[in-house]
């Protein structure tokens, strides 16, 4: 919990009805809180009670037999990893528990947990609307959970989270300091740790009441943070002991390929594994790499950023001053050194547990999973080193945005495992980006990276690209175009380097990249929307249109506001068929230019070379046609606009762009409508920069087969319209991709692309366009 602050409303009335009941009525709401006394029994039993998403102690995996509760309650206050208890009273045998998610009623099951802190004294909450509709109805010891799985729209009134474990955080987090208050825990307090913090979301009866409920959450817990721009670019690394000659080779034809990079990072082999060596932060491959130092000035004079994998092992217990003194020094002294950031990969045979645990296996060991109550070493890791970077950054590179990547959540993510099995603690979407773990497909890729934005709030959910093997050419081709039209685009696991294959795939691979890089304006402005909004850059369709059952698929999605795209995972064949559901409104095929109305669904088949993909009718997309191989070298002074004005009705769009580095702002409004039965008006309006910047920009309004612009004004003056013909054929496969910037020929069933230039300026600016129907259609 970061910002309680909210404005509140105004209470009318307290009813209490006894030491036990209160009643808070507002305008708008009545909450009824029921409470009991809290136990004194340490060994205490809900009765009638079990939990959700058990994990055991790993002393007693398949529990024990006890002759009593107390005996059960002994067994967990000897075993230093159990934290609760289960008790099967119709056999007397007892589950030890190192977590759990929530609870839940049930018969012959008693609950309990050490110091009863899991036990809240509140026993209901009750909310209903002013006409007496219930709208929440939550039994204190039955459904509440401490982990996020934030509802989708419609299908529930309200939300329930507990804040649990509850402990206090430090500003300066896992950073080595003296605190006179609680000097063993670095500053971190864990006194006050007692189930009953509520916290109930009003989910309303609209779309607009749910986004609403989003963004308090956001307030409550604190958002997503902005990433640096270079991280919407490409990453590049590969499970091999890399030599620092074979890296540096690998550089150079990610160049001489013209192939966009971004970042080039190290698995495990930048350090030595052998004789516990991986254990520290002190025994650099040498054999490999032999002057790191020299590397890293390698690396930053390309033009590119780097990380390292890190497997941690403890030294001390989570927090402890050894631990956060030994953490800290050994990840910031490597970035002293030229490293940008780290990589906290869980999935490893030994990893650090979350605070207050013993390590799974006892310190010599430190079994890769462990668990505190429901906060797990995915999110404690996440946040260990996260904030080690932000807080290096904070003291030595003050403009630096932080990064790191770590788990999205415990497992290794697998088709169609449901979404709940990803639910984390509610701040680890504080702590970007995330990967989905090893040997995930490209069909689990796709709905992890889906889910996760609706249900974790986390918007840069992503998979190894190209998966955890040496696939064919076409299996590549997939994956490559799945992860452009994704969040994060990193290719890892086995060899994935495009100039290892044939021409054709490497030209292909070429294109999507540069697609990518197109849309780096467009990436970074989701950035910013899911910083203040929690709104995704991948929206699975029933964030807009929930009213539609086909629209809760996590096989497709809403790439970046205004693109369906809907990834075919079936690898074995090149031309195949999948069935796509088609949102209300127009679609045009981004490949053929044919437009579709849904709402409905279709079939569709396309090759390895082509992702099934529609722009929105109405949408607008900003691109940037430089062909600079990074990030930060691309030149904005002239930005594209790819409109896709929608004639048929009246249709407002709005976009906003934030310039590189320094973030200043422009805001673009789109508005079409039709003012008779063959003419329309397209009027898009360009504010000026924040930070005052001159900036020109290429117009495309991609226009339906029957229409053509028969004049455009800027700023009060008529311009030059210049209209590009669809391509009279249809290209051979791999020759025309989407997005292609100033001049490209749209797809042979589209129409025409009316195109005009506007000269750079800093002021405010205004654009009209006239489109009529063409004579004989």
């Amino acid at each position: 919990v970061l910002n309680r602050n909210f404005k509140g409303i105004p209470i009318l009335s307290v009813n209490k009805t006894n030491n036990y009941q209160v009643s808070v009525r507002t305008q708008y709401y009545t909450v009824t809180v029921t409470q009991v006394n809290p136990p004194t029994d340490v060994c205490f039993g809900q009765q009638g009670v079990d939990v959700i998403n058990a994990a055991r102690s790993p002393f007693w995996p398949d529990g024990v037999s006890v002759s009593s509760q107390s005996d059960c309650c002994s067994k967990c206050q000897m075993d230093p990893d159990c934290h609760g208890w289960v008790l099967d009273t119709s056999i007397n045998f007892c589950y030890p528990l190192n977590a759990w998610s929530s609870t839940a009623p049930t018969s012959e099951r008693n609950f309990g947990c050490l110091d009863n802190h899991c036990h809240s004294v509140i026993s209901s909450i009750v909310v209903t609307d002013p006409r007496g509709t219930v709208l929440l109805s939550q039994s204190g010891t039955g459904t509440y959970t401490n982990l996020l799985q934030w509802p989708a729209p419609s299908t529930t009134t309200s939300y329930v989270i507990t804040d649990f474990p509850r402990f206090y955080v430090p500003s300066w987090g896992p950073t080595p300091h003296t605190d006179t208050s609680f000097p063993s825990t670095n500053g971190y307090d864990f006194t006050n740790n007692q189930n009953g913090d509520f916290y109930v979301f009003l989910l309303g009866s609209t779309l607009n009441d749910w986004f609403n409920s989003r963004s308090e959450f956001i307030q409550l817990v604190g958002p997503t943070p902005l990433l640096p721009d270079y991280a919407y670019g490409t990453w590049f690394t590969y499970w091999h002991s890399y030599t620092e000659s074979e890296a540096k080779s690998d550089i150079q034809h990610w160049q001489q390929g013209a192939l966009p990079l971004s970042v080039y990072g190290l698995d495990m082999n930048w350090r030595n594994t052998s004789d516990l060596q991986d254990h520290f932060y002190s025994h650099p491959n040498t054999a490999l790499f032999s002057n790191f130092t020299e590397w890293f000035s390698y690396i930053h004079a390309n033009g590119l950023k780097t990380y390292f994998n890190d497997h941690p092992f403890p030294v001390d217990w989570q927090t402890s001053p050894s631990e956060v003194g030994f953490r800290y020094g050994g990840l910031t002294e490597w970035m002293d050194r030229g490293l940008d950031y780290w990589w906290f990969d869980h999935n490893w045979s030994f990893s650090i547990p979350p605070p207050c645990v013993l390590p799974v296996g006892g310190w010599s060991n430190s079994n890769t999973n462990g668990n505190w109550l429901g906060l797990d070493n995915a999110a404690w890791g996440s946040h260990v080193y996260f904030e080690t970077v932000s807080s290096y950054y904070t003291l030595t590179r003050k403009s630096l945005r932080p990064i790191t990547l770590t788990k999205f959540s415990l497992p290794d993510w697998t088709d169609d495992m449901p979404s709940y099995m990803h639910q984390e603690h509610p701040a680890h979407h504080r702590y970007p980006v995330w990967w989905t773990g090893d040997g995930v497909s490209l069909k689990a890729s796709v709905q992890s990276m889906v889910d996760c934005g609706i249900h974790d709030f986390k918007p840069f959910v992503h998979s190894d690209c190209g998966g955890d093997y040496r696939g064919t050419a076409g299996d590549l081709l997939r994956w490559t175009a799945h992860c452009v039209f994704g969040t994060i685009l990193r290719f890892h696991g086995s060899d994935h380097r495009p100039w290892t294959y044939d021409a054709h795939t490497q030209s292909v691979i070429q294109s999507y990249l540069q697609m990518r890089y197109k849309l780096i304006p467009t990436f970074i402005a989701a950035g910013q929307s899911a910083l203040y909004t929690g709104f995704p850059l991948v929206a699975r369709c029933d964030m807009l249109w929930p009213q539609y059952a086909d629209a809760s698929s996590n096989l497709q999605y809403i790439h970046l506001n205004d693109t369906l795209v809907a990834p075919i995972w079936d690898t074995s064949n090149n031309v195949t068929t999948r069935s796509v559901w088609i949102p209300p409104g127009d679609w045009q095929d981004a490949w053929d230019g044919s437009v579709v109305t849904g709402p409905t669904n279709v079939s569709v088949s396309k090759p390895y070379e082509q992702i099934p993909m529609w722009h929105r009718r109405g949408g607008l997309v900003v691109t940037v046609d430089s062909l600079a191989l990074r990030v930060e070298e691309q030149d904005w002074s002239v930005l594209t606009l790819e409109a896709f004005p929608s004639l048929s009705s009246r249709e407002i769009t709005r976009r906003s762009v934030y310039s590189l580095g320094s973030a200043s702002r422009t805001d673009i409004t789109m508005q079409s409508e039709s003012i008779e039965s063959d003419v329309g008006v397209v009027m898009i309006s360009i504010s000026a920069a924040e930070d005052k910047q001159a900036r020109g920009w290429l117009v495309r309004l991609n226009l339906l087969p029957s229409q053509y612009c028969v004049s455009a004004v800027v700023d009060g003056q008529v311009v030059d319209v210049v209209h590009i013909s669809p391509r009279m054929d249809d290209p051979p496969v791999g020759v025309f991709f989407p997005f292609g910037g100033g001049d490209t020929a749209p797809p042979k069933r589209a129409g025409y692309v009316a195109q005009i230039k506007v000269s750079p300026h800093n002021r405010d600016r205004l654009l009209l366009f006239k489109i009529e129907q063409l004579k004989g259609n």
